[in-house]
């Protein structure tokens, strides 16, 4: 198939890749042809691996209702990958040749072309993106009908009254909708994205070539920055449903601020802008909050300033305004000498997924959610963030917050990190590893593998092979995924801890999991469980969440 390369250069599989590698994939694969009207994947069955269309067209059918159509180069088949079923029927609407990529030969093409894994990766965050953008749109549709419903139905009191009970329904639905498919795109981002932090960090850590480092670097970055959308999303959604709460414990605001000076310095130096902190000196040393959330909020605006801001300065202040003995009312503010923003940009600024104009988005980037969250985590604090600017002569950001004075905690610890003394100490554990998906798999086993010395790894598919092996033989550790096929990570946990004698009903127990909502966590917990490590995780989350849970047992 070597000289099919050409026609397949602009697939969104094939991005960025040599041709020897194109042609390696195409070798590896399958020629396949259907009939119009042959089925190539059933709902409901585990894809056999990746199609790509060669030619001819198919349709995607649930229950017999056409939902969309796919052309030359599209892919298919990709839930293979996360070991889901297919949510829809794809069936051919023309006479069609394919080229199929069985499961195991991916698997093993992307353990030597990681690009492969990020190129599947880009192609579904773009139609999750796209999917989000028709679900929001449909959600706004609906709110607008209902919004003119009501007032159609406003001649008598009784009338009004069913409308308005109908409307409060029926947007408490489409907030449901909203909330679940948010929860489950974030999801469904967070597992490919394990594989492909994980195994970019792994590939950064081993021997390879030096020019091979800035390629390397790249993913890293473009990960991350991923990673900071999704947490974006989900930030958003926690706060739409009221589900997110500040924390209260001691913190040095100076820190925070510095922190956030440090973090935001380089991107102003890339620009050759001055990035200016006016700091109050009478403000106490120690308050008592969320310092996260706090750094949050100022990240965002003064990356927003910066972003915004061609030439000129950035100034970040922050002011006593006014103390007692138990409490100091503080104004923050973010100043920029940037583009500035007329009165209807002002006015939707604040917008979910909105920024101050479509040539604003198209130039600067970014996903508009930002200032949304930054807005209501300020709301949260029980403050309110204004903002004032001026075309051509660049934007104020301020909001005042009341926090308690605290007192100096020295029992406060630093940021963990990895130790001699943490690794001497898991020297030769037992870890049996639990997850259905092989790319997890192998991303926590060669992490662990190159880091602990003498470490034995167990590997199980799911709960079921968790409750064997665990008769056959002991583990120090059980690293389990909360969604797998047969017997789930929950329900597993649940009868090693009913059902089997002691030490093993004792074992350490670690979720795996692609969700930081509280109430999945809960269901951890209450399940068993000793502790979670989240997904996507660095060597930090993976060895630190080891050796804690250890320790304290």
């Amino acid at each position: 198939m070597n000289e099919n390369v050409l026609n397949f250069k602009n697939c969104g599989l094939f991005l960025h890749l040599e041709n020897y590698i194109i042609t390696e994939v195409l070798a590896n694969a399958e020629e396949k042809s259907y009939s119009k009207g042959e089925v190539l994947i059933s709902k409901g069955d585990i894809p056999i691996g990746l199609f790509i269309i060669k030619s001819g067209k198919v349709g995607i059918y649930n229950e017999h209702v056409l939902l969309a159509e796919l052309g030359i180069l599209s892919i298919m088949g990709e839930s293979f990958l996360a070991n889901a079923s297919a949510t829809a029927t794809i069936i051919a609407d023309t006479a069609l040749e394919v080229i199929v990529i069985k499961k195991d030969v991916f698997y093993t093409l992307a353990h030597i072309y990681p690009q492969l894994v990020l190129n599947l990766f880009a192609i579904n965050f773009n139609r999750l993106r796209e999917s989000n953008n028709m679900a929001l749109k449909e959600a706004k549709n609906r709110e607008e009908r209902l919004e003119n419903l009501v007032k159609e139905r406003t001649k008598s009191l009784i009338e009004a009254n069913a409308e308005l009970s109908a409307t409060r329904d029926n947007l408490i639905q489409t907030q449901k909708f909203r909330d679940q498919f948010m929860a489950n795109m974030s999801h469904e981002i967070r597992t490919p994205m394990n594989a492909v932090l994980g195994m970019t960090n792994i590939l950064r850590h081993k021997e390879h070539l030096a020019e091979q480092m800035k390629y390397l670097d790249g993913i890293k970055k473009s990960s991350e920055n991923l990673v900071v959308i999704i947490n974006d999303i989900l930030d958003l959604s926690k706060i739409e449903a009221g589900k997110m709460e500040l924390e209260q414990t001691n913190f040095k605001l100076l820190e925070v601020v510095n922190l956030v000076q440090q973090i935001m310095q380089h991107k102003a130096e890339e620009k050759g802008l001055l990035l200016n902190v006016d700091y109050d000196e009478t403000i106490p040393e120690i308050l008592v909050g969320d310092p996260t959330r706090l750094n949050q909020i100022l990240i965002n605006l003064a990356g927003n300033a910066i972003k915004f801001t061609e030439k000129g300065s950035v100034t970040i202040s922050i002011k006593s305004i006014k103390k007692n003995n138990k409490d100091c009312e503080l104004e923050f503010a973010v100043r920029d000498t940037g583009i500035g923003m007329n009165e209807e940009q002002l006015g939707k600024i604040f917008q979910s997924f909105t920024q101050a104009s479509s040539d604003t988005s198209r130039k600067y980037g970014g996903t508009g959610l930002g200032l949304t969250i930054s807005k209501q985590l300020v709301e949260l604090h029980g403050g309110t963030i204004i903002v004032t600017s001026e075309p051509g002569k660049g934007s104020c950001f301020s909001f005042k917050v009341s926090l308690p004075i605290g007192i100096e905690d020295n029992s406060t610890l630093d940021e963990e990190v990895i130790t001699d003394e943490m690794l001497n100490a898991l020297n030769g554990i037992r870890v049996l590893l639990a997850d259905d998906n092989m790319m997890n798999r192998m991303v926590a086993y060669d992490t662990l593998e190159m880091t602990i010395k003498n470490i034995f790894i167990d590997e199980a598919q799911n709960g079921s092979e968790v409750l064997e092996k665990l008769r056959a033989d002991d583990y120090d550790v059980i690293l389990m995924d909360v969604q797998m096929p047969v017997i789930d990570g929950l329900e597993a946990t649940r009868i090693i801890r009913k059902d089997f004698s002691s030490p093993k009903k004792e074992a350490i127990i670690l979720a795996l999991t692609a969700s930081v909502i509280r109430s999945d966590l809960e269901a951890c917990s209450n399940a068993g469980m000793n502790g979670y490590i989240p997904k996507p995780f660095t060597v930090e989350d993976l060895v630190i969440g080891i050796y804690n849970s250890l320790n304290k047992n």
